[in-house]
């Protein structure tokens, strides 16, 4: 059937004759041009889809501005077509009012109106905690901060929803009969995957829902959203999906029990579909005298590097270590701006002068500093179900992997017998992984790449994911 008739993407590169007669439907919030890390998984995701013979189309957040470098990595047969971030009118006086308060008071300390994001910082400048766990917000509002969180919390809500509705009206005008055979979601922001939902609906198209973080299972919440009312709308929204879903997709095996033991009726649609690492060729692996210890990114959610700086500083004073000797090199930023500097957070541990911070850098450039390290750093978070996607970047590189998580946790349970130093998150026990590792660096023994499964690769997940999207569209296909 001809696709003649279908809207005009922003960006497109013609696929086969068969692509065009056989396509799948991705709703994903973030994807290329975004350069944000919840880009990543489908736009690697997608060359795997263009190698089993199908086309793309993607619906994402319309860009600003768009970077052709980034989509050109993209393969033959994707069109990316965007979908505006709604901006309520509530917002825009809110952000008015706030950008008035801050004229006529720029130095009192008030925390602004919440972004939208998922992160979960901390060691800010005022005293009101960045994040509550799920145990501490009440069932009932009582205090005007918590009405507010809760006016918040519908705002972010109704924004995403919003979103998703807007999304599944473009998703309708794009689906050809006959020709696409599923519409995908990929999420956060999770009301991604109510746009499938309501595709799925109207044209009956298998819905295939791709959760790349816990939804209702989140185990804290940001302060300024932290609600029972976001709480029960995850819930009723993530039920109702689930119920739609042909095929539920985990990305980390403790978040696939986690999701069975909450929707028993769905257990055998849900598989577990992890980020894995991939083939591209590394920079070569830089040898020096100092060991360093780096990371490279934002840091997202709670990833904490105070107890990394903690640990350092004993590690410093025991072995007596100049900045020559030894150091931490951080490319990236917190991803809330009221954090405390990172380098002031070093100075206040008193190793300011071991620890060097510079601004984000493109990919290749971000490849080359990880290739100077001696050990790179995953930080310690409270979401035990997750694995961040830079595990699996940090694996590939001939580094030490210094990982500090609970023992229950996904990570740890994925880095299991591997060679990582995997630690819990206690300051003697990062020192003695770090101290041990400076001493072989000292007397010679240069780090390896960390010897893991092969099924750990993205193709391999990949793989398992698109038999089973072939599983669930046979049905329909033509």
């Amino acid at each position: 059937m001809s696709t003649a008739n279908v809207l005009a993407p922003f960006w497109e590169r013609r696929g086969t004759s068969a692509q065009e007669s056989r396509r799948l439907l991705l709703i994903s919030y973030h994807f290329p041009p975004d350069i944000t890390i919840g880009a990543r998984r489908w736009e690697k995701l997608a060359h795997a889809v263009a190698k089993r013979g199908w086309g793309l189309d993607v619906i994402t957040c319309r860009p600003s501005a768009i970077d052709a470098k980034r989509l050109d990595s993209l393969p033959a047969g994707v069109r990316v077509y965007g979908v505006a971030d709604p901006e309520l009118m509530s917002e825009r006086v809110e952000q008015v009012l706030w950008r008035m308060y801050r004229t006529v008071w720029p130095n009192r300390r008030l925390a602004a109106p919440p972004a939208q994001s998922g992160a979960k910082p901390k060691h800010v400048v005022h005293e009101r905690p960045e994040s509550l766990d799920r145990s501490e917000i009440r069932a009932t509002p009582r205090t005007p901060r918590e009405l507010l969180r809760t006016y918040w919390a519908w705002l972010e809500l109704t924004h995403g929803m919003r979103w998703a509705h807007r999304a599944s009206e473009l998703a309708q005008r794009i689906i050809v009969k006959g020709v696409h055979e599923a519409v995908i979601t990929s999420a956060p922001p999770h009301m991604s995957h109510e746009a499938g939902r309501l595709v799925s609906l109207a044209t009956g198209l298998p819905f295939v829902m791709d959760m790349r973080d816990p939804w209702s299972l989140q185990p804290w919440l940001r302060e300024s959203v932290a609600s029972p009312l976001w709480y029960r709308r995850a819930e009723a929204c993530e039920r109702a999906c689930i119920e739609q879903a042909k095929l539920i997709v985990a990305n980390t095996q403790p978040a696939h029990t986690a999701l069975a033991n909450a929707y028993p009726a769905a257990r055998d649609r849900i598989i577990t579909v992890m980020n894995g690492s991939d083939d591209d060729p590394l920079p070569p692996h830089r040898l020096s005298d100092r060991f360093t210890i780096g990371y490279a990114g934002t840091i997202y959610l709670d990833r904490d590097p105070l107890l990394l700086f903690r640990a350092a500083a004993l590690v410093i004073k025991s072995e007596a270590l100049t900045p020559q000797q030894f150091g931490i090199d951080i490319l990236g930023r917190f991803a809330a701006e009221e954090h405390v500097p990172l380098l002031g957070m070093a100075t206040r541990e008193g190793i300011a002068d071991h620890v060097t911070v510079e601004p984000p850098r493109p990919q290749q450039a971000a490849l080359e500093f990880l290739a100077g390290a001696s050990m790179l750093v995953i930080f310690p978070g409270s979401n035990t179900l997750a694995i961040p996607a830079k595990v699996f970047e940090y694996i590939r590189f001939d580094s030490w992997l210094l990982t500090i998580a609970e023992p229950a946790s996904a990570i740890a349970q994925l880095l299991h017998g591997s060679t990582a130093d995997v630690v819990e998150p206690q300051v003697s026990a990062v020192a003695a992984a770090i101290t041990a590792r400076y001493r072989d660096h000292v007397s010679g023994v240069r780090p390896t790449r960390v010897v893991v499964d092969g099924r750990f690769s993205r193709t391999a997940q990949a793989q398992l994911l698109l038999d089973a999207i072939a599983k669930v569209v046979a049905p329909t296909a033509r």
